[in-house]
């Protein structure tokens, strides 16, 4: 019988715990396409937990890209960004939304802005992916989630809203 003293038990405890976070709660074992089911996920909660300021939520996107960094490469995983490793899509959702209200018309204008840039990947979000690690995997959605929040910002500018 294992035990919590027990190597094993701790290490497939430890790796089934870092599956869950990058995963988002098991999301990215969804069939079909699991980072537009967590990026929706991104958008409930940007919806639902609204950030007072600027300020914190750069704060927050920040301790979330590294703490997404660290558990992927916790995981040893150094190939290219599998699947169903989906918390890379909640950073960028949440970059794209950093300093914009977080109305329904927003959300489903930043949704499809950052899934534009993170299915398309223009340069130098392309380039990005190349890093080893969980640094290519989060980098390229962190860029893709930069480029749909300057649009977003770019159209609040033009169409003054």
């Amino acid at each position: 019988m294992e035990t919590i003293n027990n190597r094993p038990f701790l290490s497939k405890l430890t790796n089934n715990s870092l599956l869950f976070i990058v995963t988002c709660g098991f999301i990215g074992y969804l069939p079909g396409a699991p980072g537009t089911y967590a990026s929706i996920l991104g958008c409930v909660i940007v919806y639902l937990f609204t950030f007072n300021s600027v300020f914190g939520n750069v704060v927050f996107v920040c301790c979330l890209a590294v703490c997404s960094v660290a558990c992927i490469n916790l995981l040893k995983y150094n190939g290219e960004d599998p699947s169903y490793i989906v918390i890379d899509e909640l950073v960028g959702i949440f970059i794209t939304m950093a300093g914009h209200k977080t109305n329904l018309l927003n959300i489903i204008i930043g949704f499809i802005l950052f899934r534009f840039f993170d299915i398309i990947k223009p340069y130098p979000i392309r380039r990005v992916e190349n890093f080893k690690g969980g640094y290519g995997i989060v980098a390229d959605d962190v860029l893709a989630g930069i480029f749909a929040n300057l649009f977003m910002y770019l159209g609040c500018i033009i169409f003054k809203s």
